[in-house]
């Protein structure tokens, strides 16, 4: 299957204590935490790269992205869209792991 060489998200960006949480919306279990906004920017990225390979690579159903405008805003936070850039992600892992499935 063809996919795309990059998606676009709607990320939750939410001040959590001394820390700051990162979902999205669209992606079950894609979501991060880091000490500085600026680190959950970063890891926002990785996070939405590395859900998205693997739900290309097991067949999974890639969900359409809402508009940012349509995400609830918690008190405190925003939303942003983050870009996930997949032709280097999908070079990587499959440079540097094994096959899915594959026995040690």
């Amino acid at each position: 299957m063809n996919y795309p060489k990059y998606y676009m998200y709607p990320a939750v960006f939410q001040p959590d204590g001394d820390m700051w949480t990162v979902t999205f919306p669209d992606i079950e279990n894609a979501f991060t935490s880091a000490d500085t906004l600026e680190e959950a920017i970063i890891d926002a990225r990785s996070v939405l790269e590395d859900c998205l390979y693997f739900r290309e690579i097991q067949n999974d159903e890639i969900p359409s992205p809402s508009r940012g405008s349509d995400v609830d805003v918690p008190s405190g936070g925003f939303v942003q869209m983050v870009a996930a850039f997949m032709n280097p992600v999908r070079d990587m892992w499959s440079e540097d792991s094994e096959p899915v499935g594959a026995l040690a």
